[in-house]
């Protein structure tokens, strides 16, 4: 009877850990500076910025320096040019240009970082899977190994059943089986970390507290209200519709007259030309109104594109708003199942040891009890991924995001 009651208790104090001292916003720094798919998106972003500074050049000067010297010539022939554009409306619009390239740049850039905050949080909690299922079903199977025991006893006296002892060996078997499995997935879920953050992390820091509460929200509308302005995503849409537009422009441009002041200074011998004026160009080609045509499309491509993003942006709040509130309700109902199911593995120990119930019912209480928990874990862990979601989708600033996410993952 004393192994009956063993088995109970280990069923009851099969719960949550204490709050960890994982630092995942420490982490996330690390990550930023070794992470290798970031790392393309740094030089992505200097990329980008660096197209950005090239327009901001298209309306300066340019200069030329040419020294020849041909047969007929008696000495080298020498030339210095300058030019400066004075009305130019293709490079005007590559001009304005430079300033959406650049939030386009930084837009981008944003987006890789939420991505990398979203990578990060998924390892985290593939790790926090891994750990609970290795807890939970260690502590499974310390209570088959008890209640073998207890069975084996109460058959030597002649009270128990074979197919009670047998039943225990198989689903103790069956327990060990998964015990490797949940390993591997935790060490293959360590080293997916250590790919994003270039350590191998504590994996006894990720534990989870026995409880979560819930994050105050906003309304529905002004999570919508917040992506349309400040979600990464449409930024990008937007900076790359007015890229396009300018596109536009520029290509008209290349059907109108340009003027530009120049200055050239020529020196062959003793013969000193120099001159200053202004050159007017008039730019003649069927290309160029094939090519406005094909800008224009791309104009409207993009401005479609903006808005599919701005449609699938306020589906996506308002799913996540609506699946964030069922996780907090669904989560406090799991936690009442706990305790049911803890109140079960006791009732039908009790009722073993009367002899109403078989050993069978009483193992499978406890591994109800174990199922309920790991199912809350996964469910903390998926609540967690959707706040990251949501905020990830209202702010541009990832870190905050993450911080929100991570203060509710770890009850802090």
């Amino acid at each position: 009877m004393k192994n009956l009651r063993i088995v109970a208790s280990l069923a009851l104090a099969a719960s949550f850990g204490q709050a960890s001292a994982l630092d995942l916003l420490a982490d996330y720094q690390k990550a930023t500076a070794y992470d290798p798919t970031f790392q393309t998106a740094v030089a992505e972003r200097q990329a980008n910025q660096a197209t950005a500074n090239q327009a901001y050049t298209a309306y300066a000067p340019s200069a030329s320096f040419n020294n020849t010297r041909i047969q007929t010539d008696a000495a080298n022939r020498t030339t210095i040019s300058v030019t400066q554009p004075l009305l130019n409306y293709e490079a005007l619009s590559t001009f304005k240009q430079a300033e959406p390239r650049q939030g386009f740049a930084e837009a981008t850039f944003v987006v890789k970082q939420q991505d990398l905050a979203t990578r990060l949080l998924k390892a985290a909690n593939a790790i926090i899977l891994a750990n609970e299922n290795i807890k939970l079903n260690n502590a499974k199977i310390t209570a088959l190994n008890q209640q073998y025991f207890a069975a084996k006893k109460k058959l030597e006296l002649g009270q128990g059943t074979i197919t009670d002892l047998r039943d225990i060996e198989v689903k103790a078997a069956q327990a060990k089986s998964a015990q490797i499995g949940f390993k591997n997935q935790l060490d293959i879920a360590a080293k997916q970390y250590a790919a994003i953050t270039g350590e191998r992390p504590n994996v006894a820091e990720f534990v989870l507290t026995e409880q979560h509460g819930k994050v105050a929200l906003k309304q529905v509308q002004d999570y919508i209200d917040l992506a349309l302005q400040n979600n990464p995503a449409i930024l990008v849409t937007k900076f790359s519709e007015r890229v396009s537009e300018l596109d536009v422009q520029k290509a008209t441009g290349a059907f109108l007259p340009t003027f530009s002041a120049t200055y050239t200074d020529s020196k062959s011998g003793t013969t000193n030309n120099r001159y200053t004026g202004v050159v007017v160009n008039l730019p003649l080609g069927a290309s160029a109104y094939f090519a406005r045509q094909g800008s224009e499309a791309n104009y409207l491509k993009a401005k479609e594109t903006r808005r599919d993003s701005e449609e699938k942006t306020r589906v996506d709040v308002e799913k996540l708003r609506s699946q964030i509130d069922t996780g907090f309700e669904s989560l406090a109902i799991q936690l009442d199942a706990i305790k049911a199911a803890e109140l079960s593995v006791e009732a039908n120990t009790k009722s073993y040891e009367g002899g109403v119930r078989s050993a069978v019912d009483v193992l499978n209480a406890t591994q109800t009890v174990f199922q309920v928990k790991s199912e809350y874990v996964t469910s903390v862990t998926t609540q967690t991924e959707n706040l990251l979601s949501l905020m990830n989708l209202t702010s541009t600033n990832p870190q905050e995001s993450l911080e929100v996410a991570y203060k509710y993952l770890f009850a802090r």
